[in-house]
C-alpha cells in the first residue's frame, strides 16, 4: 500500500472526518486526499458518514480497518524466519 493511502486509512483510524480535515493533518495535497478518498470508497475501505450537500464526512469501514491492521502487521519475512541460507 502507497504511503499515502495508508496515511489517509490512519488519519480516519480514530474518528469520522471531512477530506478536508484530513488535507490539514495530513498536510497532503488536497487533489490527493479527494481523488484517493473516491478511490478508497469505492473499494469499500471507508464510506459517508454524513453527507449533507456537496459537504461529506467518511469514516473508516471494518473492511478498511482490517486492511490497515494487516498492512501494519510485521510480516514473518522481516524477521529470519523465510531466510534461505545460499
Amino acid at each position: 500500500m502507497t504511503g499515502t493511502v495508508k496515511t489517509i486509512l490512519r488519519s480516519l483510524r480514530n474518528s469520522p472526518k471531512a477530506p478536508g480535515d484530513v488535507v490539514s493533518e495530513t498536510r497532503l495535497p488536497r487533489y490527493l486526499v479527494l481523488a484517493s478518498f473516491r478511490c478508497l470508497e469505492e473499494l469499500g475501505l471507508i464510506e459517508t458518514f454524513y453527507s449533507r450537500g456537496s459537504y461529506k464526512i467518511y469514516v473508516l469501514t471494518e473492511k478498511g480497518q482490517e486492511f490497515l491492521e494487516e498492512e501494519e502487521a510485521p510480516s514473518s519475512l522481516d524477521g529470519e524466519e523465510g531466510v534461505i541460507a545460499a
